[in-house]
C-alpha cells in the first residue's frame, strides 16, 4: 500500500489539532497500520507527548512523533515512504504561516478541525479555499461539541452548507477524557477503550480510512498470525 499522507490543519489555535492527530494516530496503529505524526507546530506538543509516551509506554512503539521544518517535510516524507510507513499524520501550527500551505500541498486528504466560533469559521474557509485551489480533498471535523446535544452540530452543519464545505459525518465531543490520557502518553482511545470518546475516534478513523481507500483487513490479518 502506499504511503497516505494527511494533513490536520486550520489556521485558528485551541480546535483540537493535536489532538485528533494523537487520537486517529493511535486507532490506525491499533488496526495495524505502521503510522508516522510529523509536528510542524513549533510548540512541538504532539512531539512532547510522543516523549512521554516513549517514557511511560514504552511497549507502545508506534505511532512514532518527529518533529518536521517546513525545510524538511519533503525529506521526512520521502524516508517515511521508502521504510513503507503506511499513513503520515501532519500536524500543522496554528495563524498565518508557511507550514500549512506545505502541508496541504503535500497530502492526499486534509482534516480541518473546527468549533462553533466565528474565528474558526473563518478560519476553516480559508483553508478549504487552499486545499480547493491546490486539488487537495478535504473534511471539516467538528470538535468539542456539547456532550448529549444536537444543537452544535445542526448550527455547524448549517454554516458549512453555507460556506460551501465539506463535513464529516463524525462529530467529536468535548470529554475530559482526552485531557486525562495526555500526561501519560497514551490517547482516550487507548486509556479508556470502551468509553465514547474512544468509540468517537473509532468512528472517525474508519470515516477517513474509508476516504483514504486504507484497507486495514491484511495488516490486522498480519499481526495476528
Amino acid at each position: 500500500m502506499a504511503t497516505k499522507i494527511v494533513a490536520v490543519t486550520i489556521n485558528k489555535g485551541g480546535v483540537g489539532k493535536t489532538t485528533i492527530t494523537k487520537n486517529v494516530a493511535t486507532a490506525a496503529a491499533a488496526a495495524g497500520l505502521t503510522v508516522l505524526i510529523v509536528d510542524m507546530d513549533t510548540q512541538q506538543n504532539a512531539d512532547a507527548w510522543g516523549r512521554r509516551r516513549r517514557q511511560h509506554q514504552p511497549e507502545r512503539q508506534l505511532p512514532l512523533v518527529q518533529f518536521a521544518t517546513e525545510r524538511d517535510l519533503p525529506e521526512v516524507l520521502d524516508r517515511a515512504r521508502a521504510a513503507d510507513c503506511d499513513l503520515v499524520l501532519i500536524d500543522t501550527p496554528p495563524g498565518r504561516s508557511t507550514e500549512a500551505p506545505a502541508a496541504v500541498e503535500a497530502a492526499d486528504f486534509v482534516v480541518i478541525p473546527f468549533w462553533l466560533e466565528t474565528d474558526a469559521f473563518e478560519g476553516l474557509k480559508k483553508t478549504a479555499d487552499l486545499a480547493r485551489r491546490l486539488g487537495t480533498p478535504a473534511a471539516a471535523v467538528l470538535n468539542f461539541a456539547t456532550p448529549n446535544s444536537r444543537s452544535h452540530e445542526e448550527s455547524a452543519r448549517d454554516v458549512l452548507k453555507a460556506l460551501d464545505v465539506r463535513m464529516s459525518p463524525v462529530v467529536l465531543h468535548r470529554y475530559e477524557a482526552h485531557r486525562n490520557a495526555n500526561p501519560t502518553g497514551l490517547t482516550a482511545f487507548e486509556a479508556e477503550p470502551e468509553s465514547r470518546p474512544a468509540a468517537e475516534i473509532t468512528a472517525l478513523w474508519d470515516w477517513l480510512s474509508a476516504e483514504l481507500q486504507i484497507s486495514t483487513s491484511a495488516h490486522v490479518h498480519k499481526g495476528a498470525a
